[in-house]
């Protein structure tokens, strides 16, 4: 190839250099270099991380307390870079954070550990926002026995409840009970009544995992029948108090059209008959009187025969003394019914139902109406309106078989914008807006924290800083950075420099050396 071709080929590649776009990632990130080294407990290690349900990034809870296995991910924001590492916590319970040091989080929960991983930040770093998740929890060894599908050990994410781990053993066997289910832990032995997580949602009563916890599902044991005008008819298996009026609260009670008054209960005697008596149940289950439950008895409770209009009230009412009352998310509710008078409005039930509770969200209340002969309709009632704003327009006047319902205030915090996992967090009143983006996985790549804000139930909006004490149903929104300004300075330049490059070259190519 001759003198005169070498500067073609030359400046083509000169020109090809200046045509081709220089790219400047936004926030890019600087991690250490990939290792294909296993991992070892406390080291740090670069694996890709993933964000969002699809990824299957794992959310735990305020309470899910770290051990030694939970791989947890540590972002590092300065100024101008950030760091991110994964670290695995060792048998020891801590973790190896460079340029952090060993820091011990085990047996403390995501929230405290994410604390002191800043408050060691703060001691190296002047400028640094540190964020703290959960990449993979840690396995345990579990062990099932008794009436279930498939007993035996069984390996589980810590993040799994005692509920699931019966399911994924195949379930309970038609034979098993599910009201005093044996727990053995380290810390002793309990026992636990499944039905009352499945029908009331109680989680105490499907505790986490632990290691080395042992499961046993007892057989059946005594069972009763209701049957009539309940909730939710069927048999069920005696639970650790036997009480009737338990039995009766935890299947949601009794129906909206039922006599309390002329149930019936069938009891197995001593010698093998069964005696049918008349129940009150009124009287009979007016706290604090009960009725003791035993093996084989059937309660029956009939229907009305003859229509009456009746307004059934349910949720955050203040109650009367007649009142059924139950719990929902630690906040208790009632359901009662009340004869329904010529012009009776919604004002005059929440009255007769004790007034609203404080933990009432009174925005959302509703009237559900008809279903029996038409379509069933939801009526939205603003209570706020009626209620505070002395505005009349929700007091609508009901009618026979209507229920009002009142809600309780979601405890719930949601976080939404540039965050891994959007969504809503438990509430709680010690947690500040930072603390919640870490809750649900800390910012992405193109988080810009500083720019935080907070939306209230009211509409009113605050930047981080000045925003009152967080309350229920609050909205932490952290926005967007498209490239920081550094970034911008950075991608011109690289422009320019490109640019004199090649003119330097084309002129050295056609017209010879500079300097001769």
């Amino acid at each position: 190839m001759n003198r005169h071709n070498l500067r073609k080929a030359l400046c083509v590649v000169l020109v090809a250099s200046l045509l081709e776009p220089s790219f400047c990632p936004a926030q890019q990130l600087t991690t250490p270099a990939p290792s294909t080294a296993p991992l070892a407990p406390g080291r740090p290690v670069t694996a890709p991380t993933t964000s969002g349900p699809a990824g299957g990034r794992i959310m735990p809870g305020p309470d899910y307390r770290l051990g030694p296995g939970d791989t947890l991910e540590v972002q590092i924001a300065g100024r101008l870079d950030i760091d991110r590492f994964q670290v695995v916590v060792d048998p020891t319970g801590a973790i190896s954070v460079p340029p952090l040091g060993s820091i011990q989080v085990g047996g403390l929960g995501l929230l405290e550990a994410h604390r002191r991983v800043v408050q060691r930040a703060s001691t190296v770093f002047r400028f640094a926002d540190v964020t703290l998740s959960v990449s993979a929890p840690r396995t345990l060894e579990v062990t099932l026995s008794g009436e279930v599908e498939r007993p035996g050990t069984l390996t589980v994410s810590a993040l799994r409840r005692l509920h699931e781990v019966i399911l994924d053993a195949g379930g309970v066997t038609p034979r098993g009970g599910v009201r005093r289910v044996h727990v053995s832990r380290r810390s002793g032995d309990t026992e636990v009544d499944l039905l009352r997580f499945e029908l009331r949602g109680d989680l105490s009563q499907n505790p986490f995992v632990e290691d080395g916890m042992r499961i046993h599902v007892p057989p059946k044991g005594a069972s009763v029948t209701l049957t009539g005008a309940v909730r939710r008819p069927g048999e069920y298996e005696i639970g650790p108090s036997a009480s009737l009026r338990a039995l009766l609260d935890l299947v949601g009670g009794l129906s909206l059209a039922s006599v309390e008054s002329d149930a019936r209960l069938t009891r197995v005697g001593g010698d093998g008959r069964k005696e049918t008596l008349p129940v009150d149940l009124r009287a009979a289950l007016k706290p604090p009187a009960d009725i003791s439950l035993e093996p084989g008895d059937a309660l029956f409770v009939p229907p009305l025969s003859v229509l009456q209009d009746i307004v059934e009230v349910r949720g955050a009412f203040g109650g009367t003394p007649e009142s059924s009352k139950t719990t929902v998310a630690g906040k208790t509710t009632i359901v009662q019914r009340f004869e329904l008078a010529q012009g009776d409005r919604v004002r005059d039930f929440v009255f007769r139902a004790g007034g609203a509770a404080a933990y009432a969200d009174l925005r959302q209340a509703v009237v559900e109406r008809g279903g029996a002969t038409g379509p069933r309709q939801r009526i939205p009632i603003d209570l706020e309106r009626l209620i505070v704003e002395k505005d009349e327009t929700p007091n609508i006047l009901l009618q026979n078989g209507d229920v009002l319902t009142l809600p309780v205030v979601e405890d719930k915090v949601y976080v939404v914008g540039e965050v891994k996992n959007p969504g809503g967090v438990e509430f709680r009143p010690e947690f500040t807006p930072r603390e919640y983006v870490t809750l649900v996985g800390g910012p992405t790549p193109r988080a810009k924290l500083k720019s935080l804000f907070v939306t209230f139930r009211n509409g009113k909006s605050y930047a981080m800083a000045d925003a009152p004490p967080l309350e229920p149903g609050a909205v932490v929104t952290v926005p967007e950075v498209a490239m920081r300004w550094w970034q911008d300075y950075l991608s011109v330049a690289q422009a320019v420099a490109s640019l004199i490059l090649g003119v330097t070259g084309l002129f050295v190519i056609f017209n010879g050396p500079i300097v001769k």
